[in-house]
C-alpha cells in the first residue's frame, strides 16, 4: 500500500502542476516559450514515469490483488482526466494514425470534436500533401524507432504551419504501441487557440 500511496501522491502533484500551467496561458507572448517547455516536460513525465508505473501496477498480480477494482478504475479515470485537461493539444493514435483519443485543447486547436475524430484517421484532418509523410512517421514511432517530429498543415487552415511531435507509449493492457501526438503552432510562440468552432459530430460522443 505504500507504493500505492506514493503513486497517488505523484498523480496528485502532477494534476496540481497541470493546473498551474493552465493559469500560465495568459502570460505575455515573449514568455510563452518557458511555459511550453514546462508543458513538454510534464508530457515527458507522463510518458516516461507515470504511465509505465500504472502499467506495471496493473500487470503485477500481487499489486492487483492488494487493491480493489474500484481503486483501479479511479486511477484510470484520473489519468484520463489528466490527459483531457492538459493545456496543449494532444491526441492518441494507433499505428495507422486512427484517433483513439483527442483532448479538449486539441478539439479547440483543430476545430474537430473528439466524438467525430475518434475512429477516424488523423491524416483526414491534414492537408493532402502532408498525409503520407505523417502516416509514415506515425508508423515508424509505433514500430519503436524513436520519437519523430514534422511540420504539417491543418486542412481547414493550410496556410498555418503546425509542428507535430510524435512519441510512442504503451498504455496498460494494450498489445501494441500507441502514439502520442502533440500539435503546436510552428515558430510564432502564440498560445493555442481555436481557429473555429468544433465540427459537429456524425454521432454522439
Amino acid at each position: 500500500m505504500v507504493q500505492a500511496d506514493e503513486f497517488g501522491e505523484e498523480i496528485a502533484d502532477f494534476v496540481r502542476r497541470v493546473a498551474e500551467l493552465k493559469t500560465a496561458r495568459s502570460v505575455p507572448a515573449d514568455e510563452l516559450a518557458t511555459v511550453l517547455d514546462a508543458a513538454l516536460f510534464e508530457l515527458d513525465h507522463v510518458v516516461a514515469t507515470l504511465w509505465p508505473q500504472q502499467e506495471q501496477r496493473t500487470a503485477d498480480p500481487g499489486a492487483s490483488a492488494s487493491r480493489s477494482a474500484t481503486a483501479d478504475r479511479q486511477e484510470q479515470q484520473l489519468l484520463r482526466a489528466v490527459f483531457q485537461r492538459l493545456p496543449l493539444p494532444v491526441a492518441l493514435v494507433d499505428r495507422e494514425s486512427v484517433v483513439r483519443r483527442l483532448n479538449f485543447a486539441a478539439t479547440l486547436f483543430t476545430g474537430v470534436r473528439a466524438g467525430y475524430a475518434t475512429g477516424r484517421p488523423l491524416t483526414g484532418f491534414l492537408a493532402h500533401a502532408d498525409r503520407a509523410a505523417f502516416r509514415s512517421q506515425v508508423a515508424a514511432v509505433a514500430r519503436g524507432e524513436g520519437d519523430r517530429g514534422l511540420t504539417v498543415h491543418l486542412q481547414q487552415n493550410p496556410q498555418a504551419a503546425v509542428r507535430s511531435t510524435l512519441t510512442g507509449l504503451r498504455p496498460g493492457n494494450e498489445p501494441r504501441t500507441t502514439v502520442l501526438v502533440l500539435l503546436q503552432p510552428e515558430g510564432d510562440g502564440s498560445p493555442v487557440a481555436a481557429p473555429a468552432a468544433p465540427r459537429a459530430a456524425a454521432a454522439p460522443d
